[in-house]
């Protein structure tokens, strides 16, 4: 089967239109805008929770660092070169942004806490993020693109947040992201245009598999990220499980250009 990308430019907008079709069809019950502004924590308890949180975003962003830094010095390509410098920068950024800031609420760094769950990534993905063109793409789409619905979720149903985490990140995170996922969606298109059709085909079923690897190296993770993501900051997880596989079979189906129902079936964040 010959595949071209066809499918219109991929936006913030898109993404929006596609998640909202999702909860219309999976949870209608959910919010498509957020109807109260979140409150910063107040108890010990829940300052202790959100500290939490914002560690493991701290090492999320650490370990996108840490992958790139690796990445860079394989690959020969100059343009994919400066945009991977680019998200590395940004991510540094982030990483150290929140560092500083559980520093201020706790009165204590976290630096040794944040590279202990970085730790944690390392052993989820072994060498998939740093081993090839597809495991790199795995991890690419898994921390930018296929955690968007977590994003959206959380951008709408959040009940607690600190107020100078939340203007750091609708002023620099939310912005920067979305430039990443560009980047992503960039890449793949140039590397996959360039290919023949029996190419094509190969890098298709490459991709699906490394993602699909990826996906079975993150539940575990994702599942326990969504649990804390409740404790402390109070997003909706309930109807999280099936939004989550629908979303990344939307991405799937963009990227590889196969209409969602001629993908095979794949691994669920509940596996």
């Amino acid at each position: 089967m010959t595949v071209t990308l066809t499918r219109p430019a991929w936006t913030t907008k898109l993404e929006v239109e596609i998640f909202d079709k999702l909860l219309d069809k999976h949870a209608p019950h959910l919010p498509k805008k957020r109807s109260q502004d979140p409150r910063p924590p107040q108890t010990e308890e829940e300052k202790e929770n959100f500290i939490r949180f914002r560690i493991a975003g701290a090492a999320h962003d650490l370990f996108i660092v840490q992958v790139l830094a690796r990445v860079i010095n394989q690959v020969s390509d100059p343009e994919l070169q400066l945009f991977l410098s680019r998200q590395l920068g940004d991510d540094g950024a982030h990483a150290e942004n929140t560092r500083r800031r559980v520093q201020a609420l706790s009165g204590r760094d976290p630096i040794e806490d944040i590279q202990q769950q970085v730790d944690k990534h390392w052993e989820y993905q072994g060498d998939l993020p740093i081993r090839n063109w597809q495991g790199f793409l795995s991890f690419e789409l898994h921390y930018e693109l296929h955690i968007v619905s977590l994003l959206l979720l959380n951008s709408r149903t959040s009940k607690i947040n600190d107020p100078e985490s939340g203007k750091f990140a609708a002023e620099v995170i939310l912005p920067d992201e979305a430039v990443h996922r560009l980047g992503v969606v960039d890449w793949w298109q140039r590397k996959f245009d360039k290919a023949s059709p029996s190419e094509k085909e190969d890098l298709v079923a490459q991709a699906l598999e490394a993602d699909e690897e990826g996906q079975r190296r993150r539940n575990q993770y994702l599942r326990d990220h969504w649990q804390l993501s409740h404790k402390a900051i109070g997003i909706e997880i309930a109807d999280l499980p099936i939004i989550y596989d629908a979303w990344r079979r939307e991405v799937l189906s963009y990227f590889l250009d196969i209409p969602i129902s001629k993908l095979p079936k794949l691994v669920s964040v509940n596996d």
